[in-house]
């Protein structure tokens, strides 16, 4: 037993291309169906201050290899080779969701925003002077944002029923970035976006927005912009960078919310001075006084975030780091990612699990299933020399094979799993960074016996994915993974219960209860991995497994049982809370020691199964 190109970078076509790769019931509201074929308004604010900048031009006269920086703003600091902001333009030059986009600077480095604007072919009345020359003469980040608004309206007419995308280009960069997973969790769940990570033990929440995200729905609840110490938001687990997606019912808003604060204080230097005028103060209010739906899109631990507290140490430190990955040295992990799922024994209670009953499995280590994983160039799935077979010595040996291993192999699990977890990140608002990888499995479990065979490569593969991705049970919690695998399966045709996937995931000797009810309102049963001296006692025991050399398909065992329960048969449905008190009581004689009692309730188990 097993131990615990457009042709102008302007403007661009209308993306339809997008549109027929999602499914209308898959996006947040008709309005967003309508702003998708718009395309969005993009802002890039770098009208800010930095203490980079301060940096470089105290040393500029001295050695370091630096004086020739001197004078650019950060936002063109050269990172791997080429501006920062050449970086993003990447990203959003490419994106055809993406029609239209503003630069706000300040009026110290507007020329440096000029040049570069005409060397992409952006019109220079796209470059927005925000005015201001010293931080103190600064606007404050929410009346840039507004300047870059009122910019966009005297260009392109009515913008009424357009997104606007806002980050600070001067402030946030991270490797591997996926801006196109973004916008699509975006036309998923409608309202507005923001962009958040774990909070990390030497940030201060003092200097950062903090928020709380409902894991389920990927709303945020709560935001506070920059709270001291001890107030309330100090505490929040969250913290959002300056990147958002606004929804015009958001975006509206800023115009009126800027004027309300000039008229109450008088002074836009005053306001300014004290953060009055951050974004992050705009969005505390529109989620928490307006309520405004505001969507939380998490970010995994391949983020780079560059802030304007930020000097030269650590913009050196971003430009080295990107050098290494554009040179291989840092971008291509070599390292090879191993996982193992044991097969599993259902001692008690099976087949209740599909049927709101009561389970007592164990994961045993005679048997098992395996998944290797590495980053690479292209995304591959590696077919298994035995078990996806594409060549045969005959028709002879072909119908050996086909008879004894049947026409499926593993490989449409793994890919199954691939698409499916695509697809719970994004309904979880995980951002999963840009790469891909190579993939294989590998088994020994019998095949369709009933030892959980499918379900051990799926998990096999979903925790390699878990770890290549850098994401852990905070992301996708321990109780949500078997309903994952368990949906992978449904997918392919693949008749099973939750039994399996949850002692593979939890191993060990685990007790389920699949409460209708409890289940309804939670969304997963009630799972409990037993003591370890528990699993221990059961392993002296002398158990034996028995099973066909050459058997049919496991799943369609339960077919009939299926049909029967939901047409309401009675013999079917008292059998199922039977199993579940087999369960309770074998439970309860393993705890006690009492190895006859034990005994009694499996040979009670078996031949309820049997008269079914």
């Amino acid at each position: 037993m097993s131990g615990y190109t457009p042709s102008s970078p302007q403007m661009r076509s209308s993306p339809n291309h997008r549109l027929n790769k999602m499914q209308t019931t898959a996006v947040g509201d008709g309005e967003t169906v309508n702003r998708l074929y718009e395309g969005a308004i993009c802002i890039v604010l770098a009208a800010g201050f930095s203490k980079v900048e301060q940096d470089i031009e105290q040393i500029s006269a001295s050695a370091g290899g630096v004086s020739d920086l001197a004078g650019l703003p950060k936002a063109l600091l050269p990172v791997a080779g080429k501006p920062m902001l050449d970086h993003w333009w990447e990203y959003l030059f490419q994106n055809r969701l993406i029609s239209d986009i503003f630069v706000v600077s300040n009026a110290l480095k507007y020329k440096h925003f000029e040049r570069w604007a005409t060397a992409k072919g952006i019109a220079v009345s796209r470059v927005v002077n925000s005015g201001a020359t010293t931080p103190t003469k600064g606007r404050g980040v929410l009346r840039d944002v507004e300047l870059g608004l009122r910019r966009a309206q005297q260009i392109l007419g009515d913008i009424d029923g357009r997104d606007v995308i806002v980050f600070a280009g001067d402030t946030l960069f991270f490797k591997d970035f996926d801006l196109q997973r973004i916008l699509d969790f975006h036309f998923y769940k409608g309202g507005s976006l923001m962009l958040y990570y774990g909070r990390r033990p030497a940030e201060k929440p003092s200097e950062r927005g903090m928020c709380q995200v409902d894991a389920q729905t990927s709303q945020v609840v709560s935001f506070v912009e920059k709270p001291a110490s001890g107030q309330s938001g100090s505490e929040f687990p969250f913290v959002s960078p300056l990147f958002y997606i606004l929804e015009p019912a958001a975006w509206k808003k800023i115009t009126a919310y800027n004027a309300g604060l000039l008229q109450r204080s008088g002074s836009s230097s005053t306001l300014a001075g004290d953060g009055s005028f951050s974004f992050g103060r705009f969005v505390q209010y529109a989620i928490g006084d307006l309520k405004l739906p505001f969507f939380g899109m998490r970010m995994p631990g391949a983020f780079h975030l560059i802030g304007a507290s930020c000097g030269l140490q650590e913009y050196r430190q971003l430009d080295e780091s990107f050098k290494k990955q554009l040179h291989g040295e840092d971008g291509m992990c070599t390292d090879r990612i191993r996982t193992r799922t044991y097969a599993r024994v259902g001692l008690m209670g099976n087949p209740s699990d599909g049927f709101h009953g009561k389970t007592l499995s164990v994961t045993i280590r005679n048997f098992w299933a395996s998944a290797e994983l590495w980053e690479s160039e292209q995304l591959r799935l590696l077919p298994h020399p035995l078990f996806d077979p594409s060549s045969f010595s005959g028709l002879a040996d072909l119908h050996f094979i086909g008879r004894r291993e049947g026409y499926y192999g593993g490989t449409r699990l793994l890919m199954a799993t691939c698409k499916r977890f695509q697809e719970l990140c994004t309904s979880r608002g995980i951002a999963l960074p840009s790469k891909n990888f190579t993939l294989r499995y590998d088994t020994n479990i019998p095949r369709q016996v009933g030892l959980a065979g499918s379900s051990a490569i799926v998990n096999s593969v979903f925790q390699a994915l878990m770890k290549f991705y850098n994401l852990s049970d905070e992301h996708i919690p321990l109780e949500n993974q078997p309903s994952f695998i368990l949906s992978v399966e449904s997918e392919l045709g693949i008749q099973a219960g939750l039994q399996d996937r949850v002692v593979q995931v939890y191993q060990g000797l685990v007790f389920m209860d699949f409460d209708a009810e409890y289940m309804k309102e939670h969304g997963y049963g009630r799972y409990e991995r037993l003591p370890r001296n528990n699993f221990d006692w059961l392993a002296t025991l002398p158990f034996f497994i028995a099973y066909e050399a050459d058997p049919s398909d496991s799943g369609k065992i339960h077919s009939n049982i299926r049909a029967r329960w939901d047409a309401g048969d009675e013999e079917v449905i008292a059998a199922m809370k039977q199993f579940g008190d087999f369960a309770t009581k074998a439970r309860a004689a393993i705890e006690a020691r009492d190895h006859g009692a034990l005994a009694e309730t499996m040979d009670g188990n078996f031949n309820l199964r049997r008269s079914l």
